[in-house]
């Protein structure tokens, strides 16, 4: 999987092929984006074709303990937030715009550094968009992550079945 698979024309079909998905994901999440840490969202219109992309930085301390566990540095009032807490912040003011555009879904990347393939961190992170996109009524059409090795599908159904 890579960008430089993107036909001229991939913005005219839908992204709910996970290869094109990825792909796109690829392109729209920057090396830079990976090592430091950041949730990508792919805004897609009714028919799951490409909109816009919205960049998330994630704090400083969150990209350091994706390198390493999935224990967050401690917030401001010493208590480490959680994973659906970090992600529930990104994920806050996308929200409302989506609203604006009813049948709106989203593809939503975790860009981090660390290792290659999913890790725990990944699979409760996507989790986590899960349960906050169905609780806002927006569509999910996948969650991915990406790091300097490639970008790898997490699987939603697993997710909500570990719910």
């Amino acid at each position: 999987m890579s960008f430089e698979n993107l036909s001229a024309t991939w913005a005219d079909q839908p992204l709910t092929d996970p290869v094109l998905a990825a792909d796109a994901v690829d392109l729209m999440v920057s090396l830079g984006d990976r090592r430091r840490g950041t949730l990508t969202v792919l805004i897609c219109d009714p028919d799951a074709r490409y909109l816009a992309t919205v960049l998330v930085g994630l704090p400083e301390s969150a990209a350091t303990d994706l390198r390493r566990d999935p224990q967050l540095g401690p917030a401001i009032d010493g208590h480490p937030p959680s994973l659906a807490e970090l992600c529930g912040t990104a994920l806050d003011p996308v929200i409302p715009a989506v609203h604006t555009a009813p049948g709106t879904g989203l593809i939503l990347a975790l860009g981090r550094p660390g290792p290659a393939g999913l890790t725990d961190v990944d699979s409760q992170w996507a989790h986590a968009a899960t349960t906050i996109c169905e609780a806002a009524g927006i569509r999910l059409l996948g969650f991915y992550s990406a790091t300097k090795d490639g970008v790898h599908r997490n699987d939603l159904s697993a997710t909500a079945v570990a719910a």
